[in-house]
């Protein structure tokens, strides 16, 4: 198999490379800020925690796994080249405790709605926070430079390219033996275990130590995620975090052409006042889903006022949706509540005839 070095290319796209790894990490920033506000917006006012899962966004390790990844590559370019390096290492690091830190007060973040929380705590969380995110701007400054090509040591925009030095051998061919000589491979496989075996008599104590830890860790956030996953309301069982919600009764209704599902449900949310998306809330009988129709609602006016965007604030009112479903199957019944994306709530429904005299 005949390959090409890839060095050259990176060489050639230095800047652009760092231009990108600037705008991830600004992307960031900007979150984590985002994060800052809110933690400062609840030690002013307690009511604000009740809007933490609208700041629980989980798809910032993405952006940071994006950026540490183009860092790396860039981290052995510099290493094959034999150049300064210690950055990309500091930020690597950095970055990863980011990531610890974020993720553990996410999980801190969680239980704002349901517990009481300790004005020391949250200012601690908030002042380590603004460390890192100054930490966050020194990394973004350094790549800007680094995009714009400025050398910080001789403050010109000069030599970041040109240092490294592009030859042919950088985007020259080479051939790889694709063939496997399995003997040296078992020779290989059979070494790698005589050394692992010695570092496990080795470290044997630490070993059993981190696997223990990293078991229970692990079967405790299994069990927390299948339990949450499975779990099974019945109406009257209070659901959600964003939105306080109660399915206090449900029905059914035949017509001649058409059968019709009903869900009568007390609302309420702390906090800012916020207008529920209906489309969070479906009903699924057996394998098909359906989500509410305003258009039919107001014939089942008698069961409760419809909800058409109202907004939503801390005082609890009363609604109806309705659903129009191709077969009624009492027994397989279900609204699924999908208030986010690692937050799903299914209530099975005990549904009642509702009778249009």
């Amino acid at each position: 198999m005949v390959l090409r070095r890839p060095y050259a290319f990176l060489i050639k796209h230095f800047r652009l490379i760092h231009i990108i790894i600037t705008a991830i990490f600004t992307y960031v920033a900007i979150m984590s800020m985002d994060i800052y506000k809110y933690l400062n917006s609840v030690v002013s006012n307690t009511l604000n925690r009740y809007n933490s899962m609208l700041y629980i966004k989980y798809s910032i390790f993405l952006f940071i796994f994006l950026a540490l990844l183009l860092c790396t590559i860039v981290f052995f370019l510099l290493k094959y080249k034999n150049k300064p390096r210690k950055i990309y290492i500091l930020t690597f690091v950095g970055y990863l405790v980011i990531s610890i830190f974020i993720f553990t007060l996410f999980n801190y973040m969680r239980t704002f709605s349901d517990s009481i929380i300790d004005s020391k705590t949250i200012r601690l969380y908030r002042d380590v926070l603004l460390i890192l995110h100054l930490f966050e701007f020194y990394i973004i400054i350094f790549m800007l430079l680094r995009g714009l090509g400025f050398d910080i040591k001789k403050f010109n925009f000069s030599t970041d390219i040109q240092e490294l030095k592009a030859t042919l051998e950088d985007s020259e061919e080479i051939e790889i033996d694709t063939r496997i000589d399995t003997t040296n491979v078992v020779r290989n496989i059979r070494k790698q275990g005589r050394e692992l075996g010695y570092y496990y008599k080795e470290f044997k104590i630490y070993i059993i130590i981190v696997l223990v830890a990293l078991s229970v860790f692990l079967i405790y956030k299994g069990y927390n995620f299948f339990t949450s996953k499975l779990k099974i309301y019945n109406e009257n069982d209070p659901i959600g975090e964003i939105f306080n919600i109660t399915i206090k009764d449900s029905y059914y209704y035949v017509d001649d052409t058409d059968n019709y599902v009903i869900i009568n449900f007390d609302i309420n949310k702390h906090g800012i006042r916020k207008i529920l998306n209906s489309g969070l809330i479906n009903l699924t009988i057996g394998r098909k889903k359906y989500t509410p129709d305003k258009n039919i609602c107001s014939k089942f006016s008698s069961l409760g006022i419809c909800y058409k965007r109202q907004y939503i604030n801390e005082n609890t009112e009363n609604y109806i949706f309705a659903y129009k479903v191709d077969k009624l199957n009492i027994q397989r019944a279900y609204i699924e509540y999908n208030e986010s994306y690692d937050k799903q709530y299914k209530v099975k429904l005990i549904m009642k005839e509702f009778k249009n005299d």
